[in-house]
């Protein structure tokens, strides 16, 4: 009787170990979404240490368009790259384009971090263009930066004006 209490308690202690270890081997659909966000962020944005200096090349190349005495200054919008499926992570930016001493002009912009080597402007609102047609900034950025552009291009104009 006692070899079938040993071999009961036995099968339970198993039966319980085996539950846990299942349990802590469980992964959620999601996780295999994040795993994939996160590949593609480290596959594609540059390295910390070059990362400003590829963006601010990728910009001026961009915006000023070998014209000389350019500069360019930038701020992001959102902290961190935004993965959405399997495109580049995309980064989100109120972008001056300097001549001179005077801003020549200012918007929001949309990049890409492209396979580590830089960046690819995907789109660019001018603050004209979004204090013209506010709506045409949802259909390109995310919705949690809406008001935030439309803030920055009104705040812009005023202090232009």
């Amino acid at each position: 009787m006692q070899g079938i209490i040993i071999g009961v308690k036995s099968a339970r202690i198993l039966a319980y170990l085996l539950c846990l270890a299942s349990l802590a081997s469980c992964r959620s659909p999601q996780d295999g979404f994040t795993d994939v966000a996160t590949s593609h962020v480290e596959a594609n944005v540059p390295p910390s240490k070059v990362f400003d200096e590829l963006l601010k090349r990728d910009l001026e190349n961009y915006f000023c368009r070998n014209s000389k005495d350019c500069t360019i200054e930038y701020e992001f919008l959102r902290d961190g790259p935004t993965q959405s499926g399997a495109s580049y992570p995309k980064y989100y930016l109120w972008v001056k384009t300097i001549k001179g001493s005077t801003v020549a002009e200012e918007g929001a912009a949309r990049v890409a971090a492209v396979e580590q080597k830089g960046f690819d402007v995907t789109h660019f609102l001018s603050r004209e263009e979004i204090s013209k047609s506010p709506s045409q900034v949802a259909s390109i950025f995310p919705s949690a930066l809406v008001d935030k552009i439309t803030e920055k291009a009104r705040d812009s104009f005023n202090s232009h004006n």
